[in-house]
C-alpha cells in the first residue's frame, strides 16, 4: 500500500530512533517529538501508536518489524538485533530516484572529493544497473549481492569525527571480544579507519601511555568530553599505519617479507596487492616472488595461513619459524 509522504518520514524517524544506542528506549512522547521535528508539523503520540502497530504488520502493509515497548525502561526497541526497515518495501518511484541519484554519483567518480569513495560507488551503481522486478518474489534468490558484514557502530562515526576534529576525549564503555571482558576507555582520538567494511578509531589512552585501536562496532556506549587537548606530536597520520596489512600497527621499523605464491594465487595478488609497498622480484608459468616492507602483525600472518599451501614465506626466517608453529598448532586439532 503507498504511503504519503508524512507517513513515511514517521516511519524512517521511528526506525532511526529506535535503532539508536545513544538513546534507547524512546518513549511514545520522544517519538512523538523526533516525528515532528522531521515532518515540520505536531504529531500526537495516538497517531505514533497507529504508526507502530502499522509497521509490525507484515509486507506489503507494513515492515514485520520486532518493535516491543520493555516495562522496565518505559519505552520501545527492536527486538532483533541490527533489524532495520531501510532497506524494505520501496515504492516504485522511490526505487527510481535512488536509481537517478546512483547513475548521477557513478558520474562524479572520478572526482578527487569522491575518489576515496569509488569502490563504494561502483558497486551502488552495479547494484541499479541490473532493473530491480518487483513482481519476481525469485530476484533476489537469483540476483545476491554481497552482505555487508557489519551493521553497527556506524552511529558513532558522529561524535568520533567531533572529538578528533576538535581535539576532545573520549568516554567508552568497549567489548574485547579476545579478553572476553568489558572496560571503560578514556582516549584522544587520532584517526578514524575503515578496514572491509568495518570502522576503527585509533587514539592515545593515558593511561596505557600508548595508542590503541577501538572497533566502533565493539563500542557499547561513547561520551564526548568537551576537553580541550594538545596536538600529539609523536603521531604522524601519513606513517602510522603505512607499514601495516590490515588496522593493526606493528613494532618497530618495517621488516622485508619475502614470499613465493604458486598459480593461481599469484595472479590474484597480482589484481589485489598484499600491500602498497609490494614488488615482484621474479614471475614464472608456476607463479612469483614478492617483496613487502610491512610490519609483522598477526593480521599478515592469519593473511598468510588464509593462503594455504599456495603460498611460502621466504624472508625473514623469524617468520618463517613463526608461520611454521601456527601451522603445527593448527594440524594438532586434526590428529
Amino acid at each position: 500500500m503507498p504511503l504519503n509522504k508524512d507517513a513515511h518520514t514517521r516511519y524512517r524517524t521511528i526506525n532511526s530512533c529506535l535503532r539508536n544506542k545513544k538513546h534507547k528506549y524512546p518513549s511514545l512522547q520522544q517519538l512523538a517529538d523526533a516525528c515532528s521535528n522531521a515532518v515540520g508539523k505536531e504529531v500526537s503520540t495516538s497517531s505514533i501508536e497507529k504508526d507502530l502497530r502499522a509497521m509490525k504488520e507484515d509486507p506489503p502493509r507494513g515492515y514485520a518489524a520486532p518493535i516491543v515497548y520493555s516495562k522496565q525502561n518505559k519505552g520501545y526497541a527492536y527486538g532483533e538485533e541490527g533489524f532495520s526497515i531501510d532497506e524494505l518495501n520501496l515504492e516504485e518511484e522511490e526505487w527510481e530516484s535512488l536509481a537517478y541519484a546512483a547513475n548521477l554519483l557513478y558520474s562524479y567518480k572520478e572526482v578527487p572529493l569522491f575518489r576515496s569513495f569509488k569502490e563504494a560507488i561502483e558497486k551502488i551503481h552495479a547494484r541499479f544497473s541490473i532493473p530491480y522486478d518487483h513482481a519476481d518474489p525469485d530476484f533476489e534468490a537469483y540476483v545476491q549481492f554481497e552482505q555487508g558484514s557489519s551493521t553497527t557502530g556506524y552511529e558513532w562515526l558522529g561524535d568520533s569525527y567531533k572529538a578528533l576534529k576538535q581535539r576532545y576525549l573520549l568516554n567508552i564503555r568497549y567489548e574485547n571480544i579476545y579478553k572476553h571482558e568489558i572496560k571503560n576507555y578514556q582516549f584522544q582520538p587520532c584517526l578514524l579507519k575503515e578496514q572491509r567494511n568495518r570502522w576503527y578509531v585509533i587514539g592515545w589512552v593515558e593511561d596505557r601511555n600508548d595508542y590503541l585501536t577501538f572497533a566502533l562496532d565493539r563500542i557499547l556506549e561513547l561520551k564526548v568530553v568537551e576537553q580541550k587537548q594538545k596536538v600529539r606530536a609523536d603521531f604522524d597520520v601519513r606513517y602510522f599505519l603505512s607499514h601495516a596489512v590490515g588496522i593493526m600497527e606493528g613494532d618497530g621499523k618495517p621488516t622485508t617479507v619475502e614470499l613465493e605464491l604458486l598459480e593461481p594465487l599469484a595472479r590474484l595478488v597480482l589484481l589485489d596487492p598484499l600491500h602498497h609497498s609490494q614488488q615482484v622480484l621474479s614471475q614464472s608459468k608456476k607463479g612469483i616472488r614478492i617483496r613487502l616492507q610491512v610490519n609483522i602483525n598477526p593480521e599478515l600472518k592469519h593473511r598468510l595461513l588464509a593462503f594455504g599451501p599456495e603460498c611460502k614465506v621466504k624472508k625473514p626466517a623469524s617468520l618463517k619459524q613463526a608461520m611454521t608453529e601456527m601451522l603445527e598448532q593448527t594440524l594438532q586439532h586434526y590428529r
